[in-house]
């Protein structure tokens, strides 16, 4: 498998609610990762036997147990939120299997708007695939691209514990409600397999309401030890230059000297917003 795909979703998509398999979501993950940037159409994707069994790590290895992968993709409700309104539909409208051989996915059509053109509106997150595939808990899998969605912004980031617990499609049991539970086997485990597996890491702290935890305060950094290699299909020019209006997860912002102005927070540094371009989180207008 090559080492240098990335994985491209609306932001809807990444802040929505499913909760999958770790080897179903890679699959998910590997599949959206076949999609061209100029696609405009879904078509079959087809997935090697091979890779298949090596993003497993060789769970899926009968036709019987991809069918079975398939057939949850195909079930399990993704949930969206549009202001008031939830969406819901399945990821897969259906599957061929070739055994030994290849898979060949059929993305449900209604996916549209979370997969393809998304460069029309900016408002979505880029990815390299191989960190996904490195991580071994759903829970990792999906914060890392909920952080990744936010990587861009400096400072602190606020979001809200409840939307967090609902994006990571968290039980809603009595000892969930509990933050200790949730910290010790996700929130903890999370920021070690990030820190270990990926491009980036993360601090968080605590915000109450008296006694109880309502919302969480995160700072995203780029994790050095990780080299990166994904190259940019997004703009010809990477750099931005004084007076250029850039793009970031659907806003537009002006360059000003040597940063980019956010009215929400601190100045963004203009190397930042040039590596966000080069990785294709950015792009000049």
């Amino acid at each position: 498998m090559e080492n240098d795909r990335h994985v491209r979703k609306h932001n809807l998509f990444v802040d929505g609610r499913y909760r999958f398999g770790v080897n179903e979501q890679k699959v998910l993950m590997t599949v959206i990762s076949k999609i061209r940037i100029e696609d405009k159409d879904f078509v079959p994707y087809r997935v090697s036997w091979s890779d298949i069994k090596s993003i497993s790590r060789d769970r899926l290895n009968t036709t019987k147990k991809i069918d079975d992968a398939c057939q949850s993709l195909k079930n399990k409700t993704i949930k969206l939120k549009k202001g008031r309104v939830q969406d819901n539909f399945g990821f897969l409208s259906g599957w061929k299997v070739s055994p030994g051989a290849w898979v060949e996915f059929r993305i449900d059509p209604t996916m549209k708007d979370m997969l393809l053109q998304l460069l029309e509106d900016g408002n979505f997150t880029l990815y390299r695939l191989e960190c996904v595939l490195s991580l071994n808990s759903s829970y990792s899998i999906r914060l890392y691209e909920i952080l990744k969605s936010h990587q861009w912004k400096s400072g602190w980031i606020k979001i809200d514990l409840k939307q967090i617990k609902w994006s990571l499609g968290v039980p809603e049991t009595v000892a969930y409600e509990k933050f200790g539970l949730f910290k010790a086997q996700i929130l903890e485990k999370a920021k070690k397999d990030l820190q270990r597996h990926t491009d980036i890491k993360f601090e968080y702290q605590t915000v109450k309401e008296g006694r109880k935890v309502v919302a969480l305060k995160f700072k995203i950094s780029e994790n050095k030890r990780y080299q990166k290699t994904v190259s940019s299909e997004i703009s010809k020019r990477n750099h931005a230059k004084d007076g250029d209006t850039v793009v970031i997860a659907g806003k537009e912002y002006i360059v000003e000297g040597d940063c980019v102005r956010d009215p929400a927070g601190a100045p963004i540094p203009i190397g930042k917003i040039n590596r966000m371009i080069k990785e294709g989180v950015a792009l000049i207008k």
